[in-house]
């Protein structure tokens, strides 16, 4: 297993995984924002490749803001189905906690939609805690 900064030569496989997320998009729309994340300093995407090909993908985020402590939020962390229980969400856990640290933060935060529940417990088993459950509210533009 090996684990790298996403290119965007992944952009295909990480397509797929977003749709395994629940969220589809075309192959453009994921290179176009795959190719301004990866122009920015305070966020990280990662892959984690095995024979080959990519298994998994996280994107970790910078945060600050005026009532919280500065933080790295993890925006997306998904796993392909056939690869689920083998440690490469494990992985990709360590990875954001080496990138937190780097950067001297108070927190690492993964919020998780309420229907998740084997997300849930995998987040509590690597040691994060349910801090608040909130609603979320989109205004659409």
């Amino acid at each position: 297993m090996e684990i790298r900064s996403a290119r965007m030569s992944d952009a295909p496989a990480i397509t797929n995984l977003v749709g395994q997320l629940g969220y589809p998009a075309e192959l453009a729309t994921i290179k176009k924002r795959l190719s301004i994340l990866l122009e920015n300093q305070d966020i990280i995407v990662l892959v984690v490749i095995v024979d080959g090909g990519v298994v998994g993908w996280m994107q970790a985020n910078y945060s600050i803001s005026l009532e919280i402590d500065y933080g790295v939020e993890i925006i997306g962390l998904v796993v392909d189905d056939q690869w689920r229980g083998q440690g490469v969400g494990a992985a990709l856990i360590r990875e954001a906690v080496i990138w937190a640290r780097q950067r001297d933060v108070g927190f690492l935060r993964v919020r998780c939609n309420v229907i998740r529940t084997e997300s849930h417990l995998f987040y509590e088993k690597k040691g994060f805690t349910l801090c608040k459950e909130q609603k979320v509210f989109d205004m659409r533009l």
